[in-house]
């Protein structure tokens, strides 16, 4: 899924005109594109000396703010903007954006949504109300979002797979795959994409189709700890157990804690009756304090091949009273094998 914490934040560009003020905002937009944001901030300052009531200076000066981080004071910035035009919506976007990064979703949500009715055409608002969407756990909402951001930018190859997410999330993942498809069309490099679409695939179980899109997405990002991760996941699935280790213990060299997999290969070790290599591993994880409930029910079945059947049960017995795959798991192993519970 994509990561809400990435979406861009609109600012507003200075109209045409020769005045001062017009000429104040040009030359803070242009050192704001090239990264000097002191130098924007002091010419947005002297737009405002200019004209206290602009609002293009108001909603430009909250972004030098919100660029910096000290996000109070952005918003104080576009609140000023959207006093003297509540419509406008670059500041009603940033605002938006804003006021996630304050941890306020139900106010960044009203925000973007005020932003794309004020202007339907504001393409970053779109996006940013759809990632707020999906994060939000309203795929529906999301994927209209998309859509609005699509009929203004249709050949963007990231809206594809925002949407593509979006539609998959809605367990629709013949169109998801679809417009997966057509996001790595329009941008063949694109990781994100290739990624998402071999998530999808696998989901389908068209895990040869999967296989391939994941190692295309590895291929142009290899740092991608979670396409790596659901590639081995593919590989195991297939069949193919040496070929996950492989990518297993390529993660393991970026990240040595990753829980994921730690314990993918012990129930590699496992599945090949290599139980005390297994519980090695989930020990380990054990002792670290990140034992989550995958974990703990395949350090119980490795307990119980390795004969200590007696350690294993309360581990089984303390999973079952939970919720969840493994809470279910573990009292079909309760029932299935009263004593020593076996892999």
């Amino acid at each position: 899924m994509d990561d809400p914490k990435s979406f861009a934040i609109p600012r507003d560009l200075p109209r045409n005109g020769g005045d001062a003020v017009h000429a104040c905002l040009g030359r803070g937009a242009l050192l704001h594109v090239e990264g000097d944001v002191d130098g924007a901030r002091r010419e947005y300052l002297a737009a405002l000396a200019l004209d206290p009531g602009n609002a293009t200076a108001w909603n430009n000066l909250g972004f030098t703010f919100a660029q910096e981080g000290r996000i109070e004071e952005a918003v104080r910035h576009y609140e000023r903007a959207l006093e003297i035009d509540p419509g406008r919506s670059m500041a009603l976007a940033n605002l938006g954006a804003a006021r996630f990064a304050q941890g306020d979703l139900e106010a960044a949500l009203e925000a973007l949504a005020r932003a794309v009715e004020s202007d339907p055409g504001n393409l970053m608002a779109w996006s940013n109300l759809g990632r707020l969407q999906l994060a939000a756990g309203e795929p529906a909402a999301a994927e209209a979002a998309f859509r609005g951001a699509l009929e203004i930018a249709p050949a963007d190859a990231d809206l594809h797979v925002l949407l593509g997410t979006a539609v998959a999330v809605q367990n629709r993942t013949q169109e998801a795959v679809a417009l997966l498809r057509r996001a790595v069309e329009l941008d063949p490099v694109s990781a994100r994409g290739w990624a998402q679409l071999g998530t999808v695939l696998f989901a389908r179980q068209d895990l040869g189709s999967a296989t391939d899109a994941l190692r295309r997405a590895l291929a142009f990002a290899p740092e991608d700890q979670e396409a790596r991760h659901q590639l081995a996941m593919t590989l195991m699935a297939r069949g193919l157990s040496e070929e996950a280790v492989l990518e297993l213990e390529r993660m393991l060299i970026v990240d040595p804690g990753s829980v994921e997999a730690q314990t993918d290969l012990a129930v590699i070790a496992l599945s090949q009756g290599r139980a005390a290599e297994a519980l090695v591993r989930l020990e380990a994880l054990e002792e670290a304090g990140d034992d989550r409930p995958r974990a703990r029910f395949y350090r119980a079945l490795a307990l119980g091949q390795t004969g200590r059947g007696e350690e294993a049960r309360p581990i089984l017995e303390e999973l079952a009273t939970g919720e969840g795959k493994y809470a279910a798991r573990a009292t079909q192993v309760l029932r299935s094998r009263p004593g020593e519970p076996q892999a």
